[in-house]
């Protein structure tokens, strides 16, 4: 019996103790009247507001390719130069470096004057004439140019060096 009453007094002294302690606070809570004068509107939302500064950012909404200027720039018979580095130079300025893969699927491998490496796949465009691989077998790689109406075929043999 002793032990309950000794509980209770304990949860009551708890109880007005967090009472009294609720009470002081909103007595020691500052008004909204005596605050000190406030700032102007005018700084109080500049800290709320985002600004962005565009100076020496690229523009997100432009694209990376510029048309016009890829447009402007012109091949040797009047067309725009491509911006893909295998159709800016003829199919003849290529060495073909190596070819892998089984008979079904075949990649081969060309290299450029500046000594890049670039694969090819049947389907891919090469060439300034809008050739077309059409083949590539165990030792060579076909490409079909259309110059005018005919369709000349260029061969890229694999040197055994």
């Amino acid at each position: 019996m002793k032990k309950i009453k000794t509980i209770i007094l304990c949860n009551l002294l708890i109880l007005f103790t967090t009472a009294f302690c609720a009470f002081c606070a909103e007595v020691n809570k500052p008004s909204l009247q005596t605050q000190a004068p406030s700032l102007p509107p005018v700084l109080q939302t500049q800290d709320n507001t985002y600004s962005y500064s565009p100076l020496g950012k690229p523009d997100p909404f432009r694209p990376f390719v510029d048309v016009e200027s890829t447009a402007a720039k012109k091949g040797k018979e009047g067309k725009a130069e491509s911006i893909f580095p295998l159709q800016r130079v003829g199919v003849e300025n290529f060495n073909l470096v190596g070819i892998a893969g089984d008979q079904i699927r075949r990649v081969a491998v060309v290299e450029d004057s500046t000594k890049k490496f670039y694969p090819l796949f049947v389907g891919t465009r090469i060439g300034l004439h809008n050739g077309k691989v059409t083949d590539i077998l165990a030792d060579r790689v076909t490409v079909d140019e259309l110059h005018g109406k005919k369709v000349k075929r260029v061969i890229l043999k694999l040197r055994k060096n």
